[in-house]
């Protein structure tokens, strides 16, 4: 039998077979963590304090500013932060069951309440004083505050773009008047704005205030969230000559090829891309400041990045490119709230374009905790326009000084995009890893909250410090130059389009049309380490997520020896799926004895929202196999249980 003929499986739940409903269960008792009479007693005393500021800000309020709710922080013990002992901390702020007026978090275990009038302030202050009618309520609260806003600036504001958030009520209306308020404001201080919707709930104004007193006045805007410089981006390149020749490859006339589109600094038309070049494009970079070799050496290693290393990494390489050029040249600065619009306009007017390469990106390391802006900008986008993007993990130079490396850059935190880490492919004489180990320059993991980040590797180059006065050494991968050379390129700029390729190759073999979850699993699944990468497990992960994937082969295939079955579906909120006649292969099971290796890869479509800080994924996944004798009625003492069958004496083997 060949070695690879076996094609992968899909298959579904069957109906309300495999379908169950999560149990309620109920505990009326009291938490350990509630907090006695004087405890309590002191606590309302410091929260009516806070309250009462609280009040006089609203006194104090300029007519025209009167409709803007006051936002108060509440900080949360670290017992209280499930869904039982929030809700009771609700009771203490929501007038009625249908109020809810948690508006989002900016810290870990600190939400943002909102305050609507100094009547709805004087229901709270009514409930905070009684705080044995909310024993579970006050327990859980540690601290009770005006909320003030995220201020930072730097000394030097000349020619600083500033970044500027509105606090968002999570209500159309008004979240519209107060933009409308701020704007009228702005321009009352002759203040130049440009307004970038990121997402659904996260509006940014990029401004330069024309005095320290206009400053003032958008510091003391009613929902002001936070002010801090707008990060800058752009692209550059680690070069080195090559001496290789590769032939043109030419479309056949006639035949249909998938189209992957570029966000970069613009495609140079030389004899190897030429003619795969879509007719469309997208410019929004001036003549004068363009500069194509970045983008120019990315879409060659999309089109020809197997043929340039002579290895058969990806196994597919006939792709239409779409220029979407959208950085500048070196030493132009780009803020983030220009870039994220130029993404939205180029995705936005290509909807035919589903899988598009990232490669840029900033020095600015992901937040530890909150997800970054320009991470939620690039989710909103491919959850509108059902796209996915390869986005590189960013580089760093820390290892220059023999420092450890940077975390992930800003926007290699999307949830949803492929996050791309860069592996060593061959080690020069003065380069520091061997072949097949984490590139010295690639950014490590986790993201935000130990968020798996960079998803996956490829190979992007080596490197080695400097060394008895020499400067830092590169061993790139192969790549077309601007003037259809070939050159060596270092970076994860240059290990993301070989996924990109392979996103391209796996989507057009696809028969049910694009799938972005699918395609996703089937790379993270098909991925494996190096035999030869002595890296305790957790750095390994940070560093190279899961590893490097197979090609288009072997991931659609396996040999005689596997098989590979997907569970597409989805699953109801407040239930789970359960399959208690999981196929197994005879062959493997012994006098009731299971062997085998079995590698599960779950990906899943998390529901996101932008307003809860770290808890910016609002779903998570649980998968387990188990066993039981046998299938029994329900013992629940439920009149109707939701599940009317169960398993007798179920034990779990293994849990992730």
């Amino acid at each position: 039998m060949p070695d690879q003929n076996l094609p992968i499986k899909i298959f579904y739940k069957r109906g309300q077979y495999d379908q169950r409903a999560t149990e309620g269960m109920g505990n009326k008792q009291l938490p350990k963590w509630v907090e006695g009479p004087a405890e309590l007693a002191a606590k309302s005393e410091l929260f009516q304090q806070a309250l009462a500021e609280t009040a006089t800000g609203f006194a104090n309020r300029p007519a025209d500013k009167a409709f803007i709710p006051a936002v108060m922080k509440v900080a949360l013990r670290s017992q209280a932060l499930a869904k039982t002992p929030r809700a009771a901390v609700g009771e203490l702020f929501n007038r009625n069951k249908s109020e809810y007026n948690f508006i989002g978090s900016v810290q870990p275990s600190e939400l943002l309440v909102r305050v609507d009038s100094a009547q709805h302030l004087e229901f709270i202050t009514r409930n905070v004083a009684q705080p044995q009618e909310f024993q579970v309520g006050m327990s859980a609260i540690n601290e009770l505050a005006p909320f003030e806003p995220i201020i930072e600036l730097p000394q030097d504001l000349t020619g600083t773009v500033l970044k500027v958030k509105l606090i968002h009520f999570q209500e159309r209306h008004l979240d519209e008047q107060i933009e409308a308020s701020f704007e009228a404001t702005l321009r009352q201080q002759q203040v130049t704005f440009s307004k970038i919707k990121y997402t659904v709930e996260l509006t940014i104004y990029e401004l330069q205030p024309t005095s320290v007193d206009a400053l003032q006045v958008v510091q003391d805007f009613e929902a002001l969230l936070s002010i801090t410089p707008a990060p800058v981006y752009g692209v550059g390149l680690d070069e080195a000559d090559a001496a290789a020749a590769i032939s043109v490859k030419v479309p056949v006339t006639g035949q249909e090829y998938p189209t992957i589109g570029i966000l970069d600094s613009g495609i140079e038309p030389i004899d190897h891309l030429r003619e795969w070049l879509d007719p469309r494009s997208y410019v929004a970079v001036a003549p004068e400041d363009l500069d194509r070799a970045h983008g120019t050496g990315v879409a060659s290693i999309v089109l020809y990045g197997d043929e340039l290393q002579g290895k058969q990494w990806v196994g597919h390489g006939a792709y239409k490119l779409l220029d979407a050029t959208v950085f500048p040249r070196r030493g132009k600065a780009l803020t983030e709230g220009e870039l994220i619009k130029r993404i939205q306009e180029a995705v936005s007017r290509f909807p035919d374009v589903k899988i598009w390469n990232l490669s840029g990106g900033g020095d600015i390391s992901c937040p530890e905790q909150d997800f970054s802006d320009f991470g939620k900008a690039l989710d909103a986008i491919q959850d509108r326009y059902q796209v996915l993007i390869s986005k590189s993990a960013g580089n760093c130079r820390n290892f220059e000084q023999f420092m450890p490396k940077a975390r992930i850059a800003r926007a290699a935190d999307s949830v949803r995009s492929l996050v791309v880490a860069s592996m060593a492919h061959d080690r020069g004489p003065d380069d520091d890893v061997d072949a097949d180990w984490p590139s010295p320059f690639s950014r490590s993991g986790f993201g935000p909250n130990n968020l798996a980040k960079p998803d996956i590797a490829h190979y992007g180059g080596n490197s080695g410090a400097p060394r008895n006065g020499q400067k830092a050494s590169y061993t790139g991968v192969n790549a077309f130059s601007l003037a259809g050379g070939i050159i060596q390129l270092s970076g994860t700029s240059f290990s993301t389009p070989r996924i990109t390729a392979l996103l391209g190759g796996l989507n057009q073999r696809m028969a049910d049309g694009f799938d972005p979850l699918l395609l996703k699993t089937l790379v993270v699944h098909s991925a494996s380490y190096p035999a030869g990468l002595a890296l305790d497990p957790i750095v390994r992960l940070k560093e190279l997520g899961y590893g490097r994937p197979g090609s288009v082969e072997q991931i659609l295939y396996t040999n005689q020896h596997e098989i590979t079955i997907i569970l597409r579906d989805k699953l109801i909120k407040g239930g789970y799926l359960e399959m208690w006649d999981f196929p197994f292969p005879e062959e493997l099971i012994d006098n009731g004895h299971y062997y085998g290796e079995v590698i599960l890869t779950m990906v899943g479509a998390t529901r996101l929202d932008g307003t809860q800080g770290v808890e910016y994924c609002q779903s998570d996944l649980k998968v387990a196999l188990g066993t039981y004798d046998r299938i029994i009625p329900s013992t629940s003492k439920r009149k109707r249980p939701l599940n009317p069958y169960q398993k007798e004496n179920a034990g779990l083997t293994h849990q992730i």
